[in-house]
């Protein structure tokens, strides 16, 4: 029943490969998928797709019908590795909002319980939810699993933001106590108390 819907729409072996080549050079699949080896492998697929598009270019129902099934899987695999670096991304970005936290716990408290059982990692995460907690609630910012501190950043100096250097810096030493090699420490936490000072509470309502 597949094939009797799919054969008469008669994609051409260019549509199908500019597909392709639109799917994997848009700016929102390489922002989800950035690792070389999964750039690599659609390379290959759509190099196959093409010599295969050649090998059964003569037989125009069998042509129609692989054109069609070839459409289906590029983007089934496509999708299955977006769905994956998106899980990815949304584990590290959930982590980053609640662990060691305790369920509904103001962020900036449990950034200073965190930091003074020693937990520095944890309490750098702590800090950034409640950093962009701030964004959302004052710049409306909307909050997205799949965004960076680069694209909340970003965004706010596309607004034309006044707290968008305050970010920018808070975000590049965030990055650096929880994904730098030298690992997180209280020196990098009391830094990140700094530079989070503007987006805390008090510091909005004075």
């Amino acid at each position: 029943m597949l094939l009797t819907q799919v054969v008469p729409r008669a994609w051409t072996a260019s549509a199908v490969h500019d597909t392709v080549q639109t799917v994997v050079r848009g700016p929102a699949f390489h922002r989800s998928l950035s690792s070389s080896i999964v750039e690599r492998a659609l390379g290959w697929l759509a190099g196959w797709l093409d010599r295969f598009f050649t090998y059964i270019g003569g037989v125009s129902v069998a042509r129609n019908a692989a054109l069609g099934l070839a459409l289906v899987l590029v983007l089934v695999v496509v999708a299955r590795f977006a769905l994956a670096a998106r899980a990815r991304v949304e584990g590290a970005v959930g982590s980053a909002g609640t662990r060691g936290a305790a369920a509904g716990e103001d962020p900036w408290r449990a950034a200073d319980r965190l930091a003074s059982a020693g937990r520095h990692e944890d309490a750098a995460h702590a800090l950034y939810r409640g950093v962009i907690g701030s964004l959302a609630r004052d710049d409306r910012l909307r909050l997205d699993p799949s965004k960076t501190s680069g694209d909340y950043a970003r965004e706010l100096r596309t607004r034309g933001s006044s707290r968008y250097v305050a970010f920018r810096d808070f975000g590049r030493r965030f990055d650096v106590a929880v994904y730098g090699h030298g690992g997180c420490d209280a020196a990098l936490v009391d830094d990140l108390r700094r530079l989070a000072g503007p987006f805390r509470p008090a510091a909005r309502a004075a």
